[in-house]
Formats: structure tokens, C-alpha cells, sequence
């Protein structure tokens, strides 16, 4: 009888010895594995930069040192990562391109709208990324996204604002500009009650 309680003491103890292992070897796993995917996120994220690098320099030439500057900055003045901002700033100013902004302009008008996406989203909710995207909708003449910041913009809106600068009767690539100015203009005078709201959150 002694013999037989003491087996089952044995197996009792080899039992609990082996559940455990078990149990350790999931973290185990786990710890293992976590290296390899903190390398391959590094990779992307290296990868992602050097892209983004790469299509500012394409975009803005000669001004791509002040963008990667403002890049640089970009976690504290508008919440996004350098990577982020890159990306966004070569869309943007792409846009801007497209309709007429001059190259000494650019800069500064890519980085202001930027700075409008983070002040909207700051205000209204959502991302920087996402109220971004609404003001590039919006440049492209479409004008449904950026309504949910509170932006109500319409062609026949720009064009008699062009009207009244007395900009509407011109051609071809200056009429392009003064529309852009037009638009530019009123963006900004329906946004200026959340001009800032991101520094100030």
C-alpha cells in the first residue's frame, strides 16, 4: 500500500512537471519569434522612409531639404511620424503642382495644408492622414469629404470668388492659379476657427 501511494504521489508530481512545461513553452515561443518580427517591421519601416525620401527629392527638387526639415519636426507640430509626413507632403504638393502653384510656393502652401489637416482633425476628430486626404479630395473638385470638417466649398462658390478678386477672366495656366487662389482663400476662411487647435490640444 505504501508503494502504490507513493507511485501515484510520483505521477501526481510528474503530471503538474509536464503541465507546466506546456504552459511555459507557449511564451517561450512567443519570446522566441518576437526578434524575427521586430526585424521585418524594421525593414518596412526602413523601406517605407527611404520611399517617401524619395519622392520628396522627386517632387520638390532642389526644396527637399526644407520639407525633410519640417519632416523632422513633424511628431510635435502636427502628430505624424517623418514617414508620414513625407508621404503626405509629396501627394500634396503633387496636387498643388497640378494646378498652377508656383515652385517657390510650394513649400509653404503643402506644409499649411498639412498643418489645416491636423487642426481640423484636432477639432473635429479622426486623423491628420484622414482630414488630409479631404483637403486633397477637395483640390481635386471633390467636395463631399472635406463637409465633415465643417467645409462647404462649390465650384460656382470659387468662381465667383475669382469674380470678386477680379481673376475670372483669365486663361489657360494663370486662370488654373487664380483658381487655386480662389479656393485656397475660401478653404481658409471657413477653417479659421480651427486654426491652431492642434497646438493648442
Amino acid at each position: 500500500s505504501q508503494a502504490v501511494a507513493g507511485l501515484d504521489q510520483v505521477e501526481k508530481k510528474t503530471s503538474g512537471l509536464s503541465k507546466g512545461m506546456k504552459a511555459a513553452a507557449i511564451p517561450a515561443a512567443a519570446i522566441g519569434g518576437a526578434p524575427v518580427k521586430v526585424a521585418l517591421d524594421a525593414k518596412e519601416f526602413a523601406s517605407n522612409l527611404q520611399q517617401s525620401t524619395g519622392a520628396v527629392e522627386s517632387v520638390f527638387a532642389d526644396q527637399a531639404a526644407a520639407v525633410q526639415g519640417y519632416a523632422a519636426a513633424a511628431q510635435d507640430s502636427v502628430g505624424l511620424a517623418k514617414t508620414q509626413y513625407q508621404e503626405l507632403a509629396a501627394v500634396t504638393a503633387s496636387q498643388l503642382k497640378n494646378m498652377g502653384v508656383s515652385t517657390d510656393q510650394l513649400v509653404g502652401q503643402t506644409d499649411d495644408l498639412i498643418t489645416k489637416g491636423a487642426d481640423l482633425a484636432a477639432t473635429f476628430g479622426g486623423t491628420t492622414a484622414d482630414a488630409v486626404g479631404a483637403l486633397g479630395a477637395l483640390l481635386r473638385g471633390e467636395a463631399d469629404p472635406i463637409e465633415r470638417y465643417g467645409v462647404s466649398i462649390k465650384d460656382a462658390d470659387i468662381k465667383a470668388r475669382m469674380a470678386a478678386m477680379g481673376l475670372d477672366k483669365l486663361e489657360g495656366e494663370a486662370a488654373k492659379n487664380a483658381r487655386t487662389t480662389a479656393l485656397l482663400a475660401l478653404l481658409n476662411e471657413q477653417t479659421a476657427t480651427a486654426t491652431g487647435q492642434f497646438a493648442r490640444e
